[in-house]
């Protein structure tokens, strides 16, 4: 029994070790299990994490140009492409690619030249150009560096997307030319300004007029172009291809020589005079031309063509223009040359305001505290430029002003009118302004 008991005891004994063991065992692999677990788990986590550079939102601010008549153009130079969006800004798409672009560049067509209209600026201090080409075919953005170029185009950064260009370059004036026209009129060359147009004349009624030439251009192809002007019709004038005209005369200044006795009897030449051109356009439409000696150009002895040097030729009721492409001259200040000149009104200093009903076109009287209403909207009508002399009076302007100062509708208690209730403003006086008595005339009903 007691050798039962010693085997029965060193059975347990046996059981209990490996049991201790087996749970030792289990309790390691446990251990090791979770180590592995976590050490996995953990590997995981770090591939997970990623380091990324926050990227700032590209934005873009647009802005309104304020170019000259022909200080609007600009060619490609073949290294930028053409986007429908400034470029930077999402989803931007090629409207006109390098190659394309190169092709422009290369390229003396009139039709290929961009007009620049509008101006975006991005949040990364990025500049872009609004353009479209005179022929019309491509139109979007294209990047022109980092500076502000609202007021100039030779602004734009070098070697970008653009470079500033001239569309016509004026050649000297044939002296005292008539010609017949085969071909319609144009408001400026064609393909040489954005808004280069037929004139409204219908060409029946002109077509078989003779005509004055009075200023000559060449385009970017190298093509002659005449402004000539209606010998019958003040009304009737334009640009026109010279090989759509016929000269009818041709009138060439002789030189005179006179003999004057001397004691060898020698033939003496008076000197002809040198003369210089001067084109004077307001928006780009003719006023007047005027044919001056050189020597009226002399300052200190060099011929100069200045806002000073031509202020006795500028036609009445203009002054020239404050921005830098005001003259623009076709080279050095020499015989035949010629300049262009841009000029603007010469704004009223002074104003009557008249009152009239429209149907009988009686004259309104207002009452003393109505007068004082009126002066003040001319004071408005001054501070704001609105009256020009020799032009006539923008009516919407004009209408603004008056609802600002609650006129569109006047109790006829304050005017010389019998009856209740108001009159309402209908209209404005069309005609152009007397610059030696300016007045606007509104009519009421």
């Amino acid at each position: 029994m007691q050798s039962f008991l010693k085997k029965t005891v060193y059975a347990g004994l046996t059981l209990f070790a490996l049991g201790s063991l087996a749970t030792i065992s289990s309790t390691t692999a446990n251990a090791n299990a979770k180590r592995h677990v976590t050490t996995k788990h953990v590997a995981k986590k770090a591939k997970k994490v990623k380091h990324t550079k926050k990227r700032t939102k590209v934005t873009a601010n647009y802005y309104k140009v304020h170019f000259a008549e022909n200080a609007a153009y600009a060619k490609s130079t073949g290294i930028v492409s053409i986007m429908n969006k400034p470029g930077r800004l999402g989803n931007a798409k090629i409207v006109a690619g390098k190659e394309t672009m190169r092709r422009l560049a290369k390229s003396n067509l009139p039709q290929n030249v961009f007009h620049v209209y509008g101006m975006a600026k991005t949040n990364t201090g990025l500049y872009y150009a609004h353009v479209v080409t005179l022929g019309g075919k491509y139109r979007g953005w294209i990047y022109v560096g980092k500076n502000d170029f609202r007021y100039n185009l030779d602004n734009m950064t070098k070697n970008t997307g653009l470079e500033a260009t001239k569309t016509l370059r004026y050649g000297a004036t044939p002296s005292n030319v008539n010609v017949k026209i085969s071909e319609k009129l144009w408001t400026y060359p064609k393909f040489s300004r954005y808004n280069a147009r037929v004139v409204s004349h219908k060409k029946a009624s002109y077509i078989k007029d003779d005509f004055k030439v009075e200023s000559a251009v060449y385009n970017t192809r190298g093509w002659l172009y005449y402004y000539v002007q209606d010998t019958k019709k003040k009304s009737v004038n334009g640009w026109i291809f010279n090989g759509n005209t016929k000269a009818l005369e041709v009138k060439k200044a002789k030189k005179k020589t006179t003999t004057k006795p001397t004691d060898n009897k020698q033939t003496q030449t008076t000197p002809t005079t040198s003369t210089y051109t001067l084109v004077f356009k307001y928006n780009g439409n003719f006023v007047s031309t005027k044919i001056v000696n050189l020597s009226d150009l002399s300052v200190s002895g060099t011929p100069v063509v200045t806002a000073d040097s031509i202020s006795k030729f500028i036609p009445s009721n203009y002054q020239v223009t404050s921005d830098a492409n005001a003259i623009n001259t076709d080279g050095p200040i020499v015989n035949n040359g010629a300049a262009v000149i841009n000029l603007a009104p010469v704004p009223a200093t002074r104003l009557n305001i008249v009152l009239k009903q429209k149907d009988t076109g009686a004259v309104l009287n207002p009452s003393s505290d109505l007068v004082a209403t009126l002066n003040q909207v001319g004071q408005d009508l001054l501070n704001q430029k609105v009256v020009l002399n020799g032009q006539s009076v923008n009516g919407d302007a004009v209408k603004t002003i008056l609802s600002n100062r609650g006129l569109l509708s006047i109790d006829q208690s304050k005017l010389s009118t019998i009856g209740a209730g108001t009159l309402q403003f209908v209209d404005i006086d069309a005609a152009k302004v007397d610059a030696s008595n300016p007045t606007v005339t509104l009519y009421y009903r």
